[in-house]
């Protein structure tokens, strides 16, 4: 009775300490410390590939039998994780070995060692094979007894968890809780992780959730924190918390078990799996989308085939998803370019426009000029007139200044969709980034963008020298000698005369010349500085003056 009221009392407690705990954490700053992992996953494998490198140093140095069979050890559990096909090897030669030391109980505990590997990598069938080779009878050992039970009782939970047909999933289950029963309980103590980690899957696999978490409590305690045991026990208390429906809890150790197997470069990959998954079914497809490519990786390289399994479904339906979402940029860039030539259509017909307005104006003032000459000569209608050519020069001044407008703001539309279309290609470029489509790749090169660049700036020079033929003339004109610019190529304007004509059009915001000349706020300020410091006349009224060219 005393027994069970403590019990009620730490399932309490635990449930309260789970609800405080679950509302602080913050899930999104443990996705980060994962990706910030996943870039530095190189110099971890390379860490581990350092110390393989050491013990096969050793092994090659030594011809002793039993110095051979403690490094093989030792290779095996450096691989165990890492490459399941290298660790087998190297489990199987230490088999090899004790047998010609003739260490009967070394050879069984390595047999039963390599047909956990075996469950490990999905090899169930060689897994049974390996453990039907020892005999039951005449193992005399009682670690190695202990061990063949848990490693009994592991294999039929594996076939249990992955099996979809229930008849058969009961069954496997069924022999899960026999073989757990055979292991002797007395050797559940706090150092014992094999064991509780047994008591845990048992409570588990009946459904128990808050009974597993128990155990898991304690195994929590025994392991360092960002180890690969640490790993282990994150992912069990994963399924325990999924099982008892916390998804946030779920979500934070499942995710503390994938940062510590890419902090150890451990290859078996399962939790990472498993929180791609969950992302996938939030709606976090980019993020899944690299996990699950990142595990895919793993198991490359760990080459089990139950890894490879599990991911090629997931892998699957985010390729779908990714080629959906391809689909519709590419719609939304064949619109945005639908729009784009409008709106150079409407660029040329403004063009058209201007110079025909242009010289209407220039054949006006022609006839204003006649008009004055003849005015002159009239004084009794020189009030009349006067008047008139005032009405005439404000309705001038009102078209250059409408004029002006539309060529500052068409000009600040183009850029803003050449700046658009380099977005969305960065965008489909990114979501494209692990697949081979070539043709995708090559049409959205960053080519495209300086040469949209290219061809805006021509057409911008084209434009601008249609309008005002002497700009670059007058302008000199207004510099010292030594300060006038010439232009190396006819009709292509340099960087200093494109950004006082954006002046003479009326645009004057340095930030809105950067945007369009694609320099920074201060180089533009620099520019201006510099040609107002070679100006004939005072540099404070320099710019007002150029927007006086051409009136």
């Amino acid at each position: 009775m005393k027994n069970n009221l403590i019990f009620a009392f730490l399932l309490s407690m635990f449930s309260c300490v789970s609800m405080s705990s679950a509302t602080a954490i913050d899930l999104e700053q443990e996705y980060r410390k994962l990706d910030k992992a996943i870039g530095q996953s190189d110099r971890y494998v390379q860490e581990r590939e350092n110390r393989i490198q050491a013990f096969k140093t050793a092994q090659s140095a030594s011809d002793d039998d039993r110095v051979q069979y403690d490094l093989n050890r030792s290779l095996y559990e450096l691989y165990r994780p890492y490459m399941s096909d290298s660790a087998i090897h190297y489990i199987s030669r230490c088999i090899e070995l004790a047998e010609k030391l003739g260490d009967h109980v070394r050879a069984d505990d390595c047999r039963l060692r390599l047909a956990y590997q075996c469950t490990e990598s999905g090899m169930y069938h060689e897994a049974m094979d390996v453990l039907n080779s020892i005999d039951e009878q005449h193992m005399n050992d009682a670690n190695n007894k202990q061990r063949y039970y848990s490693t009994l009782a592991h294999l039929y939970g594996e076939l249990g968890y992955y099996c979809k047909v229930p008849n058969l999933q009961k069954e496997y289950y069924d022999k899960h809780g026999h073989y757990n029963s055979l292991i002797d309980t007395a050797r559940i103590s706090m150092n014992d992780d094999e064991a509780l980690q047994m008591k845990e899957l048992e409570h588990y696999a009946a459904g128990d959730a808050k009974g597993a978490l128990q155990y898991s409590d304690m195994r929590l305690k025994q392991v360092k924190k960002g180890s690969h045991e640490y790993a282990i026990v994150a992912f069990y208390r994963y399924l325990d918390y999924a099982m008892l429906g916390d998804s946030v809890q779920a979500r934070y150790w499942v995710t503390q078990s994938a940062l510590s197997d890419v902090e150890n470069a451990v290859m078996d990959q399962g939790a990472m799996w498993e929180l791609a998954n969950m992302l996938m079914a939030d709606g976090d497809m980019d993020r899944a989308y690299r996990y699950i490519h990142f595990a895919w990786q793993c198991a490359s390289k760990f080459n089990t085939v139950k890894r490879n399994s599990q991911i090629s479904p997931v892998l699957t339906v985010i390729s779908d998803n990714y080629e959906a979402s391809l689909k519709r940029a590419n719609r939304l860039l064949a619109v945005l370019a639908v729009v784009s030539s409008m709106l150079a259509a409407l660029f040329l017909a403004i063009l058209f426009y201007s110079r025909r307005q242009r010289k209407k104006l220039a054949l006006a003032r022609n006839e204003l000029s006649e008009s004055n000459t003849q005015l002159a000569q009239l004084n009794a209608q020189l009030s009349d007139l006067n008047s008139k050519l005032h009405e005439t020069n404000t309705q001038l001044n009102e078209s250059n200044r409408v004029k002006d407008e539309y060529v500052g703001r068409f000009i600040h539309l183009c850029s803003f969709y050449i700046d658009r279309l380099d977005e969305m290609r960065k965008r489909v470029n990114k979501m494209a980034k692990s697949k081979d489509l070539d043709a995708l790749y090559k049409f959205t090169n960053s080519e495209h963008r300086e040469k949209n660049l290219t061809e805006l700036y021509e057409m911008f020079d084209s434009t601008f020298l249609h309008l005002f033929p002497n700009f670059v003339d007058d302008f000199n004109a207004l510099l010292r000698p030594e300060c006038r610019i010439t232009l190396t190529e006819p009709g292509v304007l340099n960087t200093d005369i494109r950004i006082f004509a954006l002046i003479r059009l009326g645009i004057e915001d340095s930030s809105r010349i950067a945007e369009f000349l694609h320099y920074s706020v201060n180089t533009i300020y620099n520019y201006r500085a510099k040609i107002k410091n070679g100006a004939l006349g005072n540099r404070d009224t320099f710019e007002s003056t150029v927007k006086s060219i051409g009136m």
